[in-house]
Parts: structure tokens; C-alpha cells; sequence
């Protein structure tokens, strides 16, 4: 098994806004570059020893007219970023940091349908997990965080950022008030490939750009509702709901229950007066 680590370094490229010039390797887990792009199916792929953002720098791919789909994938990011901007922990090789850009319409439910892939991805590599879910955009191991995706948009592009703890000790992994982390390696008990999570994951992603739908369709969502660790169970809701009556309300603290998720990928609710809403943006957490 070919462990993760900066190898030949065969050019410079400029970053993008607000993110420091990075170095391109010419191969990857030991395998070339070019190789990677055939075996992937991307017509435009760069594999950075260190860079800020994959998904900053597909964007500035997609923007320069580079032809799609596109992958970005770094052994490390200086600057790598969750939802709201939060800051991403991802400056080791140890795990797995890419972004692929795609010909996709705008779809809020994407970055659930993303996950399911991941998980269905991760498990088919390694069969002695289960991959959790969590909505909007997080993977679970027993409620222990184990990667997240985020997704966004750039011209007619969707980019979909991935980030995964794969061969980390569990000494290595950030912690914090609420926040468990886990990684593959400390799940099973032995390193897993980068590139071999790489193949399943983009082979389990083919699912979704081949159905663009505008609505999670009917099977993934009852596979997503088997993987939530939030259904019937109390939760603290912050964020948008959406009302019975179709009025949007900001919340914040508030409890609930959880529920199944709903087609157009907002998460169903229990109010504590037994009222259904529809949590459209925000966070649920078990409480």
C-alpha cells in the first residue's frame, strides 16, 4: 500500500484570490497525474502537495475556461473551509482533501446526495463501517465526525468539496466542547488508500451527475433517512424553519424532534407544541 506524501514537484501554479501560489505534483500515491485523469474520467486534474482551497482553485479553474469536469485534490490545504466559512482542519496527508467541478444544475439537496455516494463509497472500501449521514452535510461514524462535504456553485458548475480523516490516530484529530472526530484508520485498525477511496467516491458520485434531479429522488432518500442520527430524536435546532403556513422563521435553541427528510432536502421537525416544520437552513444537533 502506497502511503500519502508529496512526490515529484513539477511546476508552479498562481492561486486564486486570496490563496498563496502551490506547488503541482506530478504524481499522486504513486501513480502519474495523467494516469489519474484517465482512471477518474476529468478532463482537468491537479494534485497540489499544499494549497489553500481545493475548492477555491477548481473555481479558478472553471472561471479560466478549463474544461469540465475538474478535480483539485491537495495533500494538504493552509485553508480549507466548511460551511459558514468555518475553518476546516485538513493540513495533513493523512487524509483525503479534493474538490470536483461538474456540469450541474443548482440543487439545495446536493451536498445530502453527495454524502450518501461518500458514505456508500467509503463502505465499499472498507466493509466494516457504517457511514452516518447527518444533515446537512456531515459523515458520521456512532456520531463520531469523520468528514463533511460542501457544496457550491461557479458559472454553470456545482463544485463539490470533500474532506476525509482517513489514516489519522485519533491523538492527531481536532477537538473541542461538542466535537468528537474519528478517522477510517482508527475505526478498523489499518491505513486505508487515498487513491482507492478516490476511485470509489468518484465512481459512487456518477449516481448523481447521471440524474440531476431537482428533488432527492424517492430511494436515496430512504437511504438517507436509514443513516440520520437525528431521527426521533431531541434535538437543538438553529437556523431557518419554515412554518405549516409557509412563513420562514429564524430560531435559535430551539427543541424539537427529528424527523425524516424531506424531498427538496430540508430536514422534517417535531416542535415542542407537536407541530411540523421544515428546517430549510442551519444545524440540528442531538441533544
Amino acid at each position: 500500500m502506497v502511503r500519502g506524501t508529496a512526490l515529484t514537484t513539477s511546476a508552479r501554479v498562481p492561486g486564486s484570490a486570496g490563496t498563496a501560489a502551490t506547488e503541482l505534483l506530478a504524481e499522486w500515491e504513486g501513480v502519474s497525474v495523467g494516469e489519474w485523469a484517465r482512471r477518474l474520467g476529468v478532463a482537468t486534474a491537479e494534485f497540489h502537495g499544499c494549497t489553500g482551497s481545493t475548492s477555491d482553485r477548481a473555481a479558478a479553474l472553471v472561471r479560466a475556461g478549463q474544461p469540465l469536469p475538474v478535480l483539485v485534490v491537495a495533500d494538504r490545504q493552509t485553508a480549507g473551509r466548511g460551511r459558514r466559512g468555518r475553518r476546516w482542519t485538513s493540513a495533513s496527508p493523512s487524509g483525503l482533501w479534493f474538490t470536483v467541478a461538474h456540469s450541474f444544475p443548482a440543487a439545495g439537496a446536493l451536498p445530502l446526495r453527495i454524502g450518501l455516494a461518500v458514505a456508500r463509497a467509503l463502505e465499499s472500501v472498507e466493509s466494516g463501517i457504517r457511514v452516518q449521514v447527518k444533515w446537512p452535510n456531515d459523515l458520521l461514524v456512532a456520531e463520531r465526525k469523520l468528514g463533511g462535504v460542501l457544496c457550491e456553485r461557479v458559472s454553470d458548475a456545482a463544485l463539490v468539496g470533500v474532506g476525509l480523516n482517513l489514516n489519522h490516530p485519533l491523538d492527531a484529530l481536532p477537538t473541542g466542547p461538542g466535537l468528537r472526530a474519528t478517522s477510517i484508520a482508527a475505526e478498523v485498525g489499518r491505513p486505508v488508500s487515498r487513491g482507492r477511496v478516490l476511485e470509489a467516491v468518484r465512481d459512487a458520485m456518477e449516481v448523481v451527475w447521471r440524474r440531476p434531479a431537482s428533488a432527492i429522488p424517492p430511494p436515496e432518500r430512504t437511504a438517507l433517512d436509514r443513516r440520520s442520527p437525528l431521527t426521533g430524536r431531541p434535538v437543538a435546532v438553529e437556523g431557518v424553519i419554515r412554518l405549516r403556513s409557509g412563513r420562514a422563521k429564524a430560531v435559535r435553541g430551539m427543541n424539537a424532534v427529528g424527523g425524516r427528510l424531506c424531498s427538496d432536502g430540508s430536514l422534517e421537525l417535531v416542535d415542542a407544541a407537536g407541530a411540523r416544520v421544515r428546517l430549510v437552513a442551519g444545524s440540528a444537533r442531538p441533544r
